[in-house]
């Protein structure tokens, strides 16, 4: 058993409250060079450190980071936010292997299930959010887009897909949601973005498995084109 597992199934046996597991997809090709990755690095770290301070998120809330370029890499694997001292810093290049991208994170989340179930947490349904900045380069995104639209419509998977800038292909992004339609991002609005994102896990972190949630729909107006 690797170090890494054993720390995640420490932290259930040590904190045996529902989870909300949140799996960030996010594009780091080159065209995300400069600013946007920038951007994207600070609104992760605030995304982290707002959770942290809620006090029933940081024990609720857990999170990976998976990116996408040439290929698919998990940046951070789920474990207590109170462990993630340090968030990864993102860099940009390569190519934009969305499909690869989504289909590593949907391993990594049906991973946490799986250890959730085996230690007897109760948890919410997963979260998804996919954000990218333009347009696959290889064909494993319709693959990873018909699975994640029968795990939508299954009730296991909540998914948010982002457009970040102009050239981000909508109509690519439509196709892994049937119930939320992709917004696209205002400018480099990251940070309010994930502002936002943040309040809505806390705000399902304070309900319980299963109750049904509304999301603050206003405050969306805050960072995307609408």
């Amino acid at each position: 058993m690797s170090g890494d597992l054993v720390v995640q199934i420490q932290d259930l046996l040590e904190n045996p409250t529902h989870r909300v597991p949140i799996a960030l997809c996010l594009d780091v090709s080159g065209s995300m060079a400069g600013e946007p990755i920038q951007e994207l690095n600070r609104g992760v770290r605030l995304f982290l450190d707002s959770l942290r301070e809620d006090p029933i998120a940081r024990f609720s809330a857990e999170v990976a980071i998976v990116t996408f370029s040439d290929s698919a890499v998990l940046h951070l694997d789920f474990q207590s936010l109170e462990r993630i001292t340090d968030p990864p810093v993102l860099a940009a290049s390569g190519q934009t292997d969305l499909g690869g991208g989504v289909l590593l994170a949907l391993r990594v989340l049906h991973n946490r299930k799986q250890q959730y179930q085996q230690a007897g947490v109760d948890y919410f349904q997963p979260w998804l959010v996919l954000m990218t900045d333009g347009q696959p380069t290889t064909q494993e995104h319709s693959r990873a887009a018909e699975e994640v639209r029968k795990l939508e419509r299954e009730g296991r998977l909540v998914v948010f897909p982002i457009a970040i800038g102009p050239n981000a292909d909508m109509g690519g992004l439509a196709m892994f949601s049937e119930k939320r339609p992709p917004l696209r991002l205002r400018g480099l609005n990251f940070r309010e973005f994930f502002a936002w994102l943040s309040k809505s896990v806390v705000r399902v972190s304070q309900s319980r498995p299963g109750e049904k949630v509304t999301l603050d729909m206003e405050g969306i107006k805050g960072w995307a084109e609408l």
